[in-house]
């Protein structure tokens, strides 16, 4: 797995230390991870960090992989006791520790590379995207624009949040095996909802899509290009973040 390209624009262009988007790979690993925070959540910017972190250091160790419901329990069984270390270690007042005991959340996307096979897990409205033999785009998890519309079923950084993950809401989320014959050609897209939305609006509407152009812009391009979108009111504004995958 080669990460070609991995691109984010802030929500706010001025502050773009407050983007809550995360995007985290490792040298010669064969996992990676994107994650969206949630905007209202105390600090879902470190979450998202440290889910992105925890599931690409897992799944980077485990030799063989079967990616079930029990894959993302494991995930945050190994990012909660990080989470709830360095929340301690910062300096709150009363109205942000009730704040950070509400939780905080946000989305995952993840996947592993096998050597005829790609492992997708997606939480959220994080999605993949690829272009299959037939020359079809394919997504996953959200397939159709209006999805995005719905509140995404999210990671908490505390447990009594797992009720609807594991209960009403398990529905929404899952893992599948994506075999890289299907792919043409073998490149993954990866982005956060607002990209995703556009995406798939555009799609549906037969109009051409901004993989291309987009696997071929740099940060500065990348940024100047999602200003233009959001002026042309065909990008929602918000945290926003690309990545491009081979598997050549």
């Amino acid at each position: 797995m080669k990460i070609l390209k991995s691109l984010t624009a802030s929500k706010e262009p001025q502050h773009p230390e407050a983007n809550e988007d995360f995007f985290f790979w490792e040298d010669k690993g064969k996992a990676c991870a994107m994650s969206d925070g949630a905007s209202d959540s105390f600090d879902s910017q470190t979450w998202a960090r440290i889910l992105c972190q925890s599931f690409t250091q897992i799944y980077n160790q485990v030799p063989s992989v079967t990616l079930k419901q029990e894959s993302i329990q494991l995930v945050l069984n190994v990012a909660r006791p990080f989470f709830e270390k360095q929340a301690k270690e910062k300096t709150q007042s009363w109205s942000k520790q009730l704040a950070a005991n509400r939780g905080n959340f946000a989305s995952l996307l993840g996947v592993i590379e096998e050597r005829d096979y790609i492992w997708l897990l997606a939480v959220g409205d994080s999605i993949a995207a690829w272009i299959d033999t037939r020359m079809q785009l394919k997504t996953f998890i959200v397939r159709k624009s209006p999805e995005f519309l719905k509140n995404p079923i999210l990671l908490g950084s505390i447990p009594s949040t797992d009720s609807l993950l594991f209960g009403d809401e398990k529905n929404r989320w899952g893992c599948i095996r994506l075999a890289k014959a299907d792919m043409k050609p073998r490149k993954l897209f990866l982005m956060t909802d607002a990209l995703g939305h556009h995406l798939l609006s555009q799609h549906e509407k037969n109009k051409p899509l901004p993989l291309d152009a987009l696997s071929k812009m740099n940060q500065s391009d990348f940024q100047n290009w999602v200003l233009s979108q959001r002026q042309a009111g065909t990008l929602r504004k918000d945290d926003t973040t690309f990545a491009l995958l081979s598997f050549d």
